[in-house]
């Protein structure tokens, strides 16, 4: 039989167990059996290293951009810790405002997706060498997925520490606003061609897009209907003046704070053409 003599060059045995949800064929007419257990196991371990590197470049961003430094500049002796959420016995430092706290944190998260977004690119455009066969996803899926990991952090936090607030004594942005702000950062990283994407047959800038967005509507979309929750981070800013009110004044309060870390940073700093 045909199928007989199918399984005989998938050198698989009629009285072993294989677990698998199909078979795929290359373009060389290989035929690739994937197992949904494998599948799973390995976009676990994808999303899991794709929040890893945005928390870890996320940290960078503070000691490379001078934060560090600058917050010991206002408090001569004293070891300085910024905490990547709200928290309610954060110390105040002198001189040093909420504000400028949450600008400063705004610069670390759009350091971690400038990076992210510099590693995907690569794993995009060299994604035979260094990606995973057994994941089964397409190269432009790589965005999805980030997008998708990411989304899904802040989801859990927003949810476990409650920041939905805006408070003019808050460190920290409310997680939804967070977000949109990174991802705001990756479209004009796109949008202004800041790194040349060699589109692969087929892809193009508003693929790209598609996959970014779907990526963060799938996050919330399981999230919702696993926790019986109605996260929307698109309603949740848009319609909200807090959300304008608050991310403008971070913006804006980027220059004059830029200015200050000049002196620390160790890198180049954001200039907004803008304002």
């Amino acid at each position: 039989m045909q199928t007989d003599g199918f399984l005989e060059k998938l050198r698989i045995d009629d009285d072993g167990e294989v677990s698998y949800e199909f078979i795929k064929f290359d373009d060389n007419g290989k035929a690739d059996l994937f197992d949904s257990k494998v599948i799973d196991y390995k976009l676990a371990g994808l999303l899991t290293i794709f929040v890893s590197r945005f928390i870890i470049t996320h940290e960078l961003g503070h000691l490379l951009n001078g934060h560090c430094e600058y917050l010991i500049s206002k408090e001569k002796n004293s070891v300085q810790y910024i905490s990547m959420f709200e928290e309610d016995n954060s110390k105040t430092i002198k001189n040093v405002s909420s504000l400028d706290f949450r600008t400063l944190e705004m610069d670390a998260d759009a350091f971690a997706a400038t990076d992210n977004f510099r590693n995907l690119i690569l794993l995009y455009e060299k994604f035979e060498d260094m990606v995973d066969k057994d994941l089964n996803i397409k190269p432009i899926e790589l965005f999805y997925w980030w997008s998708f990991a990411i989304r899904s952090n802040f989801l859990i936090t927003q949810r476990i520490i409650s920041d939905e607030e805006y408070r003019t004594d808050k460190k920290h942005l409310p997680s939804v606003a967070r977000w949109i702000l990174i991802l705001g950062s990756i479209i004009n990283i796109i949008d202004n061609g800041m790194y040349k994407i060699n589109y692969r047959a087929g892809d193009n800038k508003e693929k790209l897009l598609e996959s970014l967005t779907t990526g963060f509507l799938f996050a919330e979309k399981s999230y919702n209907e696993r926790f019986y929750t109605n996260y929307n981070c698109l309603e949740e800013t848009i319609y909200s003046t807090d959300y304008g009110h608050y991310a403008t004044a971070t913006q804006m309060n980027w220059e004059n704070l830029r200015n200050e870390l000049q002196k620390y940073s160790r890198l180049p700093l954001y200039k907004s053409n803008n304002v």
